[in-house]
């Protein structure tokens, strides 16, 4: 709960909003990410070997939801994830026999070849543009061999007309290759292989980003798999991207740092639908917890939701540095946000950066200052009782705003 008057929630609205603002990649980041993928993409669909199995490449992840945001360390990549779909396969493939042949295809080529990382245990890597200055041109994609059914394309196609049915939902879901599975090199029934549903996880994030502001279409516009940047977005994808740049904040560079599904599924199930910004943020930082279940053995559950069988946090069992530091995670967001409704000025300020970074909190807070300053001088900037601006009471001076003297 909010305990501040309507002027501050507003306030605090229009800094987030520039923050997740901020933390966009830009169009040329993106126009350069859609232009690799697409190559790669073309490369691979065009295989012989696959060509009977209608092969397609996709983005998932981040990219797809419309939540990735930009690295904290220049030296950092772009992370993103792509999934290579074959429509069926031949009846004695095994996982090894499409994975590796996907490897196999990459290697032929005079410029992939080089760009390949190590096998993964589920993907192919290729490092992008690691020989460039520009820290923004540095990015790595992530393939992800699988196969679906028959019929998956009409059925993705007539469910992205409908609202979201968790009962539909597993009939566009995959199989995919895993080195570690048991039947890796063995199992032809892709029946037994892992499932997995990225178009189905996109769905649902879908419709859990409808509010009364925004309608179904302009969503499902921006996480449907995509060719055209997309400047504007939903309050939780704006709520997604702010949580995960504190997560890089508070655990720069450490392996064991809260995943962004987790994050991206519980804020998802916590949120209500709110218009503004802060308002959603802070529900959800208040509320996600509690869609964390317990098993009755302690172990903890954050389930698919596309597939209940799917534990997020199931190597909380195998690496409990990840439980201790989402936990951990969780306070500092809920400690960080209370002091942010609390202060003003230049404790404001410094506490933002510390929870959100020193470059951006400068850019922003100077752009903030900036508007107020120019409304000032026109006569626009008022400030009420509660010594939030707002449209009553006294003019400001235009050094003296909610965000400190400048």
């Amino acid at each position: 709960m909010i305990n501040s008057t309507p002027e501050v929630r507003k306030e605090l609205s229009d800094i987030f909003t520039l923050l997740s603002q901020n933390l966009d990649i830009t169009k040329t980041q993106y126009d350069n990410l859609v232009k690799s993928y697409s190559a790669v993409g073309k490369y691979l669909e065009a295989d012989p070997v696959f060509a009977h199995y209608h092969p397609v490449i996709t983005p998932q992840g981040s990219l797809r939801l419309g939540t990735i945001i930009q690295p904290i360390n220049e030296d950092d990549d772009l992370d993103v994830d792509l999934v290579y779909r074959l429509i069926e396969k031949k009846a004695n493939w095994t996982q090894s026999d499409i994975k590796s042949r996907v490897g196999n295809r990459l290697k032929e080529h005079g410029t992939y070849k080089d760009m390949l990382d190590k096998e993964g245990r589920r993907c192919w890597t290729l490092l992008y543009r690691q020989d460039s200055d520009n820290a923004k041109e540095h990015y790595h994609m992530d393939i992800l061999p699988c196969v679906a059914d028959t019929g998956y394309t009409e059925r993705l196609q007539r469910m992205a007309a409908l609202s979201f049915s968790a009962a539909e939902v597993d009939k566009i879901a995959i199989r995919i290759t895993d080195n570690k599975a048991s039947g890796y090199y063995t199992s032809t029934d892709k029946g037994n292989w892992m499932k997995s549903n990225p178009d189905g996880y996109a769905m649902w994030f879908a419709s859990r980003c409808k509010n009364a502001m925004e309608m179904r279409a302009t969503i499902m516009n921006t996480i449907m798999p995509i060719g055209t940047y997309v400047a504007e977005k939903s309050i939780l994808q704006r709520i997604v991207q702010i949580l995960k740049r504190h997560r890089d904040i508070m655990f720069n560079g450490d392996e064991d740092k809260p995943i962004s599904i987790i994050i991206t599924t519980l804020a998802s199930r916590a949120y209500r639908g709110e218009t503004n910004l802060f308002e959603g943020l802070s529900n959800v930082i208040d509320s996600m917890e509690q869609y964390i279940k317990k098993a009755t053995d302690g172990t903890y559950l954050v389930e698919n939701p596309v597939n209940p069988e799917e534990n997020f946090a199931d190597k909380w069992i195998t690496h409990p540095k990840r439980k201790e530091n989402f936990f951990k995670w969780l306070r500092k967001l809920k400690e960080d946000k209370n002091a942010i409704v609390n202060l003003r000025g230049v404790q404001l300020r410094d506490r933002f950066a510390g929870a959100f970074g020193k470059n951006v909190t400068t850019r922003i807070f100077g752009e903030m200052t900036k508007s107020h300053k120019d409304n000032a001088s026109n006569g626009k900037l008022r400030i009420s009782a509660t010594g939030a601006i707002g449209a009553i009471g006294k003019t400001l001076n235009a050094h003296n705003t909610y965000f400190g003297k400048e």
